[in-house]
């Protein structure tokens, strides 16, 4: 599954919708008006299909992360 993103209206940064589905589901989605509570600024916001993308999720080794 990917996660669904949209830019923040209010920071520009990039934050998960707390959507997931893989690039067909997207792809095949109608388009419509959905909300989430951003993570970044913790204020509700509207996106549709036009605003968002689907990022693959990618599993971290916690090596990785340590830099080993």
């Amino acid at each position: 599954m990917s996660l669904v993103m949209i830019n923040c209206p209010e920071t520009g940064q990039a934050v998960q919708t707390r959507y997931t589905m893989s690039e067909a589901q997207f792809n095949a989605m109608e388009d419509g008006k959905f909300s989430f509570r951003c993570v970044v600024c913790n204020q509700i916001h509207a996106w549709n299909k036009a605003d968002a993308w689907v990022q693959p999720y990618r599993r971290v080794d916690i090596a990785e992360i340590l830099g080993a």
